[in-house]
């Protein structure tokens, strides 16, 4: 059967008993793994103890195809309540996980343990989803990212709960940073806890000036302020940031697919600027929008960058992806001279 909205947060809060497994796909993998951690505490008293519960992956299929079915209909020893655990990292096996699905969904009396499957985006094609979506008796549910109202609706839910208030502004330019991964979004809420102290101290509140210092992405420092410095035509500042980086091991492909990813996120905001946006309005429409700490910054790049030489920066920039990836070349040297080149540009346009 497949569940979505409400009928699947329903069904997550409370298992009908007669349901043998469930299925939980989709691309946040962070909601996934949620998700699965309280179905298995409601299908099993103990989904932490190793007599109890298997954990399989989609290679322990590959060479024994029959397991899963061996596994669903295996009796414990102890008598209790026995838990499968199947994570997906391939759908390789479909073929026999479906057939498997499909029998058990005709026989669910012989099922003598639980089935909790957690896999990446699958096709409306795949045969797993299929199986499950068309079931009787076995749950399908998708896991898509939330919304920045629901993201937004959480992180001060989970505050409040701590006795820890969040300022607007603070919320607002949170948000756009953890879209996409619920096990992300746990994790910087609970550092913000953790931060202010989980709320002993009366009036806790997360200000934009703790966002900045704490979230992922969010900070002044790493490869932000290089690429930031490097598209702003700062040469100096640019080359001690890089210097700090490659010292403290930062590797020189992770500084150019920052790079990378900096070029065409400018490059998409001056094409909506060229369609009759503002900066401020091209800004907001990126997935994520800017970070409010880096907007000033980010809109004088765009001044200083038209849009065809931003299209030559993105195919210099692929040119020394090749360099880089080719056998003995000196990759810290070839990320410097495209960084100064850029910064040399930049400094000429101001």
């Amino acid at each position: 059967m497949k569940l979505a909205g409400a009928r699947a947060r329903s069904w997550i809060n409370s298992p009908p008993a007669d349901c043998p497994g469930v299925l939980l796909f989709g691309p946040d993998a962070g909601l996934c793994a949620e998700r699965a951690d309280a179905i298995a505490k409601k299908f099993s008293p103990n989904p932490d103890d190793p007599f109890s519960t298997t954990v399989l992956s989609a290679d322990d299929l590959s060479g024994d195809p029959a397991r899963l079915a061996d596994e669903m209909v295996a009796q414990s020893l102890l008598g209790d309540a026995r838990l499968i655990r199947l994570r997906l990292s391939h759908e390789r096996n479909a073929a026999s996980i479906a057939k498997t699905i499909k029998a058990l969904d005709a026989r669910p009396d012989t099922c003598a343990a639980k089935l909790i499957i957690e896999a990446g985006d699958m096709t409306p094609r795949s045969a797993i989803r299929k199986a499950f979506e068309t079931a009787k008796h076995f749950a399908a549910i998708a896991c898509y990212a939330d919304s920045q109202a629901g993201i937004a609706g959480m992180v001060r839910t989970s505050l409040r709960d701590l006795n820890i208030g969040i300022d607007t502004d603070a919320l607002d330019a949170l948000a756009p940073l953890l879209e996409g991964d619920r096990r992300m979004a746990r994790s910087e809420i609970e550092k913000l806890a953790l931060y202010k102290g989980y709320g002993t101290e009366e009036g806790a509140k997360v200000t934009l000036a703790d966002i900045k210092t704490l979230i992922g992405g969010a900070g002044s420092a790493g490869l932000d302020d290089i690429v930031f410095d490097a598209m702003a035509g700062n040469m100096k500042t640019m080359d001690a940031s890089l210097r700090r980086a490659l010292a403290g091991k930062i590797n020189p492909h992770s500084v150019l697919a920052a790079l990378q990813r900096h070029i065409v996120r400018l490059h998409q905001a001056s094409a909506s600027m060229a369609s009759g946006s503002s900066a401020d309005e091209a800004m907001r429409g990126l997935r994520p929008p800017v970070f409010v700490m880096r907007k000033n910054a980010f809109g004088s790049a765009l001044r200083i960058w038209p849009e065809t030489a931003l299209a030559r920066a993105i195919s210099q920039s692929l040119e020394t992806e090749k360099s880089m990836k080719s056998t003995g070349a000196p990759v810290e040297a070839l990320i410097g001279r495209l960084l100064i080149a850029l910064s040399s540009y930049a400094a000429r346009r101001k």
